[in-house]
Protein backbone atom coordinates (compact mmCIF):
# COMPACT_ATOMS: atom_id res chain seq x y z
CA UNK A 1 0.00 0.00 0.00
CA UNK A 2 1.27 3.44 -1.04
CA UNK A 3 2.63 5.32 1.78
CA UNK A 4 1.53 8.89 3.20
CA UNK A 5 4.89 10.99 1.70
CA UNK A 6 7.07 11.10 -0.14
CA UNK A 7 10.07 12.60 0.89
CA UNK A 8 11.84 14.77 -1.61
CA UNK A 9 15.08 16.67 0.22
CA UNK A 10 15.60 17.14 3.92
CA UNK A 11 12.15 19.64 4.72
CA UNK A 12 9.90 19.07 1.96
CA UNK A 13 7.46 15.87 1.45
CA UNK A 14 5.03 14.99 -1.35
CA UNK A 15 1.36 14.27 0.44
CA UNK A 16 -0.13 11.06 -1.33
CA UNK A 17 -3.85 10.60 -1.93
CA UNK A 18 -3.64 8.01 0.97
CA UNK A 19 -3.64 11.11 3.35
CA UNK A 20 -6.96 12.51 2.51
CA UNK A 21 -9.28 12.60 4.94
CA UNK A 22 -13.21 11.85 5.30
CA UNK A 23 -14.52 14.99 4.28
CA UNK A 24 -12.94 16.01 0.94
CA UNK A 25 -10.28 13.72 -1.07
CA UNK A 26 -8.36 17.21 -1.39
CA UNK A 27 -7.82 17.88 1.96
CA UNK A 28 -5.80 15.27 4.67
CA UNK A 29 -7.06 13.67 7.70
CA UNK A 30 -4.39 15.41 10.53
CA UNK A 31 -3.18 12.20 11.54
CA UNK A 32 -0.33 11.40 9.07
CA UNK A 33 0.86 15.47 9.08
CA UNK A 34 0.48 15.10 13.01
CA UNK A 35 2.73 12.55 12.90
CA UNK A 36 5.28 13.43 10.13
CA UNK A 37 6.05 16.93 12.38
CA UNK A 38 6.68 14.51 15.10
CA UNK A 39 9.15 12.62 13.35
CA UNK A 40 10.78 16.06 12.30
CA UNK A 41 10.82 16.96 15.47
CA UNK A 42 12.40 14.21 17.08
CA UNK A 43 15.06 14.57 13.94
CA UNK A 44 16.27 17.70 14.82
CA UNK A 45 19.60 18.23 16.82
CA UNK A 46 19.03 14.96 18.56
CA UNK A 47 20.28 14.57 22.41
CA UNK A 48 21.67 11.09 23.54
CA UNK A 49 19.22 9.63 26.25
CA UNK A 50 16.09 11.78 25.06
CA UNK A 51 12.53 10.25 24.21
CA UNK A 52 9.00 11.93 22.86
CA UNK A 53 7.21 12.99 25.78
CA UNK A 54 4.60 15.00 24.21
CA UNK A 55 3.05 16.69 21.20
CA UNK A 56 1.01 19.55 20.95
CA UNK A 57 -0.64 20.24 17.18
CA UNK A 58 -2.62 23.22 16.60
CA UNK A 59 -4.67 23.15 12.97
CA UNK A 60 -4.21 26.16 11.51
CA UNK A 61 -7.24 25.15 8.67
CA UNK A 62 -7.81 22.39 6.50
CA UNK A 63 -4.56 20.94 4.70
CA UNK A 64 -4.20 20.56 1.12
CA UNK A 65 -2.89 17.03 -0.42
CA UNK A 66 -0.11 18.61 -1.67
CA UNK A 67 3.93 19.35 -0.98
CA UNK A 68 4.35 20.38 2.48
CA UNK A 69 7.57 22.39 3.69
CA UNK A 70 8.19 21.08 7.82
CA UNK A 71 10.73 23.90 9.08
CA UNK A 72 11.62 23.39 13.04
CA UNK A 73 12.83 25.03 15.78
CA UNK A 74 15.08 23.83 18.79
CA UNK A 75 12.92 26.68 21.59
CA UNK A 76 14.93 25.59 24.49
CA UNK A 77 17.98 23.39 24.73
CA UNK A 78 18.82 21.30 27.83
CA UNK A 79 20.19 17.61 28.49
CA UNK A 80 17.43 16.85 30.77
CA UNK A 81 14.31 18.56 28.37
CA UNK A 82 14.35 20.39 25.02
CA UNK A 83 11.03 21.55 23.57
CA UNK A 84 10.89 22.16 20.30
CA UNK A 85 8.76 23.13 17.24
CA UNK A 86 8.22 22.51 13.87
CA UNK A 87 5.49 24.11 11.23
CA UNK A 88 4.13 22.59 8.23
CA UNK A 89 3.66 24.73 5.15
CA UNK A 90 1.63 24.04 1.57
CA UNK A 91 1.86 26.68 -1.28
CA UNK A 92 3.83 28.91 1.18
CA UNK A 93 1.24 29.11 3.98
CA UNK A 94 1.25 27.65 7.45
CA UNK A 95 -1.22 25.07 8.09
CA UNK A 96 -0.35 23.29 11.11
CA UNK A 97 1.70 24.30 14.11
CA UNK A 98 3.52 22.07 16.25
CA UNK A 99 4.96 21.50 19.85
CA UNK A 100 6.78 19.01 21.74
CA UNK A 101 8.68 18.29 25.06
CA UNK A 102 12.01 16.15 24.46
CA UNK A 103 12.94 14.64 27.64
CA UNK A 104 15.45 11.92 29.10
CA UNK A 105 13.80 8.62 29.63
CA UNK A 106 13.61 8.17 32.89
CA UNK A 107 16.22 5.65 35.00
CA UNK A 108 15.38 1.99 34.48
CA UNK A 109 15.38 1.41 38.15
CA UNK A 110 12.65 4.45 38.99
CA UNK A 111 9.92 3.49 40.88
CA UNK A 112 7.06 2.31 38.95
CA UNK A 113 3.53 4.22 39.45
CA UNK A 114 1.11 2.75 37.52
CA UNK A 115 -1.86 5.14 38.53
CA UNK A 116 -5.28 3.72 38.23
CA UNK A 117 -4.33 1.21 35.07
CA UNK A 118 -5.63 -2.17 35.33
CA UNK A 119 -2.73 -4.86 34.94
CA UNK A 120 -5.52 -6.92 33.30
CA UNK A 121 -6.25 -4.32 30.62
CA UNK A 122 -6.95 -4.79 27.61
CA UNK A 123 -8.88 -7.71 28.05
CA UNK A 124 -9.83 -7.82 24.28
CA UNK A 125 -7.60 -7.82 22.06
CA UNK A 126 -7.81 -7.34 18.43
CA UNK A 127 -7.76 -10.83 16.75
CA UNK A 128 -10.60 -11.13 19.66
CA UNK A 129 -13.01 -8.85 17.26
CA UNK A 130 -14.52 -9.81 13.71
CA UNK A 131 -12.43 -8.49 10.88
CA UNK A 132 -15.27 -5.39 9.31
CA UNK A 133 -16.10 -5.32 6.05
CA UNK A 134 -14.74 -1.67 6.00
CA UNK A 135 -11.91 -0.19 7.38
CA UNK A 136 -13.51 3.31 7.83
CA UNK A 137 -15.38 4.38 10.67
CA UNK A 138 -19.05 5.08 9.69
CA UNK A 139 -19.43 8.33 9.00
CA UNK A 140 -22.10 9.01 6.22
CA UNK A 141 -21.62 10.53 2.46
CA UNK A 142 -17.40 9.91 3.75
CA UNK A 143 -14.89 10.05 1.21
CA UNK A 144 -13.94 6.04 1.72
CA UNK A 145 -10.38 6.16 0.23
CA UNK A 146 -7.33 7.60 1.53
CA UNK A 147 -7.12 7.80 5.52
CA UNK A 148 -10.21 5.45 5.09
CA UNK A 149 -8.41 2.65 3.36
CA UNK A 150 -5.16 2.94 5.29
CA UNK A 151 -6.61 2.63 8.59
CA UNK A 152 -8.45 -0.32 9.91
CA UNK A 153 -10.79 -0.29 12.67
CA UNK A 154 -12.47 -3.19 15.22
CA UNK A 155 -15.15 -1.67 17.54
CA UNK A 156 -15.60 -3.58 20.79
CA UNK A 157 -18.16 -0.71 21.49
CA UNK A 158 -19.20 2.36 19.74
CA UNK A 159 -19.24 3.52 16.20
CA UNK A 160 -22.01 5.43 16.18
CA UNK A 161 -22.36 6.84 19.61
CA UNK A 162 -20.13 8.53 22.25
CA UNK A 163 -18.21 6.70 24.30
CA UNK A 164 -16.02 4.35 21.67
CA UNK A 165 -13.82 1.87 22.79
CA UNK A 166 -11.79 0.31 19.08
CA UNK A 167 -8.48 -0.92 18.17
CA UNK A 168 -7.11 0.85 15.39
CA UNK A 169 -3.18 0.59 13.07
CA UNK A 170 -2.53 1.97 9.92
CA UNK A 171 -1.44 -0.31 7.15
CA UNK A 172 1.29 1.46 4.93
CA UNK A 173 4.20 3.93 6.08
CA UNK A 174 3.97 7.08 7.17
CA UNK A 175 7.23 8.25 5.07
CA UNK A 176 8.12 5.61 1.90
CA UNK A 177 10.51 3.31 2.58
CA UNK A 178 10.52 3.29 6.64
CA UNK A 179 8.81 1.68 9.20
CA UNK A 180 6.50 3.81 11.65
CA UNK A 181 7.52 4.03 14.73
CA UNK A 182 5.55 4.05 17.82
CA UNK A 183 4.97 7.47 18.21
CA UNK A 184 3.93 8.01 14.53
CA UNK A 185 1.45 5.54 14.90
CA UNK A 186 -0.25 6.66 17.86
CA UNK A 187 -0.67 10.27 15.99
CA UNK A 188 -1.86 8.56 12.99
CA UNK A 189 -4.50 7.50 14.96
CA UNK A 190 -5.53 10.15 17.65
CA UNK A 191 -6.89 12.67 15.91
CA UNK A 192 -9.66 10.33 15.28
CA UNK A 193 -10.58 9.98 18.75
CA UNK A 194 -13.71 12.32 17.44
CA UNK A 195 -14.80 10.87 14.86
CA UNK A 196 -14.73 6.99 16.41
CA UNK A 197 -17.08 8.76 18.90
CA UNK A 198 -18.77 11.17 17.06
CA UNK A 199 -22.23 11.50 18.99
CA UNK A 200 -23.92 13.76 16.61
CA UNK A 201 -25.28 13.29 12.85
CA UNK A 202 -22.60 15.23 10.69
CA UNK A 203 -25.30 16.18 8.56
CA UNK A 204 -26.57 18.29 10.76
CA UNK A 205 -24.55 19.21 13.75
CA UNK A 206 -20.80 19.89 12.85
CA UNK A 207 -17.84 18.72 15.76
CA UNK A 208 -14.31 18.94 14.76
CA UNK A 209 -11.21 19.71 16.32
CA UNK A 210 -8.83 22.75 16.06
CA UNK A 211 -5.95 21.00 17.96
CA UNK A 212 -4.45 17.68 18.85
CA UNK A 213 -2.79 17.37 22.23
CA UNK A 214 -0.87 13.63 22.95
CA UNK A 215 1.05 12.58 25.85
CA UNK A 216 2.62 9.11 25.96
CA UNK A 217 4.77 7.71 29.19
CA UNK A 218 6.05 5.02 27.16
CA UNK A 219 6.57 3.89 23.57
CA UNK A 220 3.92 2.07 22.04
CA UNK A 221 4.31 -1.50 21.02
CA UNK A 222 3.00 -3.50 17.90
CA UNK A 223 0.60 -2.54 15.31
CA UNK A 224 -2.44 -2.23 16.91
CA UNK A 225 -3.54 1.15 19.55
CA UNK A 226 -6.96 0.97 21.39
CA UNK A 227 -8.60 4.29 21.85
CA UNK A 228 -11.10 4.81 24.64
CA UNK A 229 -12.57 7.82 23.22
CA UNK A 230 -15.59 10.24 24.64
CA UNK A 231 -17.04 13.18 22.99
CA UNK A 232 -18.45 16.17 25.28
CA UNK A 233 -20.17 19.19 24.64
CA UNK A 234 -21.57 21.91 26.49
CA UNK A 235 -24.45 23.79 24.74
CA UNK A 236 -23.59 27.71 24.92
CA UNK A 237 -19.76 26.58 25.93
CA UNK A 238 -17.95 24.21 23.97
CA UNK A 239 -16.98 20.57 23.54
CA UNK A 240 -13.28 18.17 24.24
CA UNK A 241 -12.37 14.93 23.77
CA UNK A 242 -10.82 12.58 25.83
CA UNK A 243 -8.99 9.58 24.45
CA UNK A 244 -7.11 6.91 26.44
CA UNK A 245 -4.59 4.93 24.61
CA UNK A 246 -3.66 1.47 24.76
CA UNK A 247 -1.45 -1.17 23.24
CA UNK A 248 -1.49 -4.67 23.46
CA UNK A 249 0.21 -4.89 26.79
CA UNK A 250 -1.31 -2.46 28.43
CA UNK A 251 -2.07 1.94 28.81
CA UNK A 252 0.14 4.55 27.00
CA UNK A 253 -0.83 7.39 27.74
CA UNK A 254 -4.03 9.64 26.72
CA UNK A 255 -5.18 12.60 23.56
CA UNK A 256 -6.85 15.60 23.92
CA UNK A 257 -9.18 17.67 21.58
CA UNK A 258 -10.26 21.08 21.47
CA UNK A 259 -13.88 20.60 19.43
CA UNK A 260 -15.30 23.55 17.50
CA UNK A 261 -19.31 22.85 17.30
CA UNK A 262 -21.37 24.35 15.35
CA UNK A 263 -25.05 23.79 13.83
CA UNK A 264 -24.89 23.22 10.33
CA UNK A 265 -27.34 25.59 7.95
Amino acid sequence: MEAFYRQLDEARFESTPMTAGPWSPDFQHAGPPAALLARQMLAVDPKEGQRLADVRIDILGPVPVAALEITTEVIRSGRSMELVSATASAGGRPALLARAWRILAAPENYPAVPGRRDPDDPAVLPDDLPVPEERLATIPGAHTGGYGTAVEWRFIEGGDRSPALVWGRQHNALVEGEEPTGWQRALVLADSGGGVSLPVDPARHRLINCDLHVVLDREPEGEWIRMNAQSIVTPGQGGVVHTELTDVHGGIGYGLQTMVAQNMR
